[in-house]
């Protein structure tokens, strides 16, 4: 079985769901694929996602793992850009917005029309992941660490919304089609 599911017929992406997969199998499988070998496009992106995921790293010191989904995540032969959620560990993402100055980097890697200008057809958002390790006791009161309740429902948000098809895309009315998106391991 290969790392991706088909796509299903009616929506053209991954069946609903998150699909891990390193950054190797994303090449091939979104990339390289037969289905995608007449692209013009998607080479090119994802060189353009390497560089900008280098320039997340910088300012942020890591990432933990990223969210890929949109067109790229699809059987469209030629996406226009790469939808990418970056998730930042919560240590490294609260000494990076201590700074001024990596919160503007940041900021300015999470805008498109920046990152067009400098050559990267990348729609970026950066969240940062829970405190709360020990997932065995988050029933208890008192064991999520302060402030994680946001940050799950900011994760919850961003999973339903990559989850969703566009209503009237490919003639899918509204709420009725779900689909997959991609997270890439690091």
């Amino acid at each position: 079985m290969p790392p991706l599911p088909a796509f299903d017929p009616f929506t053209d992406c991954p069946p609903p769901g998150r699909f891990p997969l390193t950054w190797d199998e994303v090449e091939t499988e979104l990339v390289k694929a037969e289905r995608f070998s007449d692209s013009v496009t998607r080479h090119g992106l994802i060189q353009e996602l390497r560089h900008h995921f280098a320039l997340v790293e910088i300012a942020a010191a890591t990432v933990g793992r990223l969210w890929l989904a949109g067109s790229f995540a699809s059987g469209k032969l030629d996406p226009e850009d790469i939808d990418v959620t970056y998730l930042i560990p919560s240590e490294a993402y609260v000494r990076a917005t201590e700074d001024p100055e990596v919160v503007d980097d940041l900021d300015n890697l999470g805008t498109k029309d920046w990152c067009v200008r400098h050559g990267m057809r990348v729609d970026a958002y950066v969240l940062r992941l829970p405190e709360t390790t020990d997932f065995h006791a988050l029933g208890l009161t008192g064991a999520m660490a302060p402030g994680d309740h946001k940050v799950f429902e900011g994760l919850g948000v961003w999973d339903e919304i990559w989850q969703r098809c566009r209503s009237g895309q490919s003639g899918i009315p509204y709420g009725v089609r779900r689909r997959g998106y991609v997270e890439v391991l690091l």
